[in-house]
């Protein structure tokens, strides 16, 4: 098959990283994919680092003219369209109408916001082949709020991420002076309050009587929460114990080294990359209940999930988990195998291409 994949984004982000991912599959298959983007130097440079072809539109709206014909023209004898986000539907409909083109159009929902569709778009996303959530929990947010939309032309396919080859990653125990008997707790993704990371200092400030050293690994999103969170572990006598080690644009390969993985989302996740990153590693995970992270976590069997921003109940998960060793590696085992046996990537590009067909 011909595909397009069109990346959602001005910034590059989770939904960025799936886009070049399934199309980098799809081509190891035999597909043949073509990339459009946004005219966004962020994400532009993120493609040329990696080394794929790809085109450039302005996408400036939901109806744009100049994007629509020059879509039109790559998906001429394009077998799929493949969009991530709600506002491209609408523009690959009607490239479709204007080229004549039989490609099947296909719509991926990586939110769980309850939004409805603009009324005036409503037309042209009713026409598309397939909308796939990443989440069942993205289904119902989205339909619930768009019931026009048919219910058979949905379809959930869990997030998932390919085995990506080991590259030699810095010690994150050499770069902070950890011991090897400490246990290891790693934070990797977006550093602001939706993620919960002042929810994870102020669980750690209840238990510093605990051997712990905290890492996190990403960009904090203002300078403000930044201080804020230094704040706190002071205020909390930690702050030794906690290290911020910026952007890496291959963070998930730090998973490996931690004992324990943190994810406790303030806000609804669809399908949180970094609890399937540290489940894919084999490194126990602490998320919250409140998400897509129900329907592949079970808590007390292959993770633990806690209520959102409840720093008291993290905090007695965490010290569970230091405190029993064997408890937290069976814990990890499990959500590796679980991974593994449910949410392989194989198994979810095969899901996308029977959605395609």
């Amino acid at each position: 098959m011909k595909i397009i994949q069109i990346f959602p984004g001005k910034v590059w982000g989770g939904a960025e990283q799936y886009v070049l991912d399934l199309g980098r599959a799809l081509a190891s298959r035999g597909h043949e994919v073509t990339y459009i983007a946004r005219d966004a130097d962020a994400v532009k440079s993120r493609l040329e680092k990696s080394g794929i072809g790809f085109t450039t539109l302005p996408f400036r709206w939901a109806l744009d003219m100049a994007s629509i014909r020059k879509l039109a023209e790559e998906m001429m004898d394009a077998d799929v369209v493949h969009v991530h986000d709600v506002m491209f539907a609408p523009l690959a409909v009607l490239a479709k109408r204007r080229s004549g083109s039989k490609a099947r159009i296909v719509m991926t929902r990586h939110d769980a916001h309850r939004t409805p569709a603009n009324i005036f778009y409503r037309p042209f996303i009713k026409q598309i082949h397939k909308a796939i959530f990443v989440s069942d929990l993205a289904r119902r947010s989205w339909h619930g709020a768009n019931r026009w939309f048919p219910a058979e032309k949905c379809s959930v396919v869990l997030n998932s991420i390919p085995t990506y080859g080991q590259r030699p990653m810095e010690s994150l125990r050499e770069k902070y002076s950890i011991a090897p008997s400490t246990p290891l707790l790693l934070f990797c993704g977006r550093i602001k309050k939706t993620k919960g990371c002042d929810v994870i200092i102020k669980a750690l400030s209840l238990i510093r009587d605990k051997d712990f050293a905290m890492v996190f690994v990403g960009k904090c999103a203002k300078d403000s929460y930044y201080r804020k969170l230094h704040t706190l572990a002071e205020e909390g006598g930690i702050s030794d114990r906690i290290h911020y080690y910026g952007f890496s644009e291959h963070g998930r390969q730090f998973f490996p080294q931690a004992d324990i993985a943190l994810a406790p989302s303030a806000g609804k996740d669809a399908c949180l990359l970094s609890n399937i990153e540290a489940m894919q590693a084999g490194t126990c995970v602490i998320s919250t209940d409140n998400g897509g992270q129900v329907e592949y976590i079970s808590s007390g069997e292959n993770g633990l999930l806690v209520p959102p921003s409840d720093a008291a109940s993290l905090a007695e998960a965490i010290a569970g988990l230091i405190d029993n060793l064997p408890y937290r590696e069976r814990l990890a085992k499990a959500g590796q195998e679980y991974f593994l046996a449910n949410m392989n990537y194989s198994q979810f590009v095969d899901k996308i291409l029977a959605d395609y067909r």
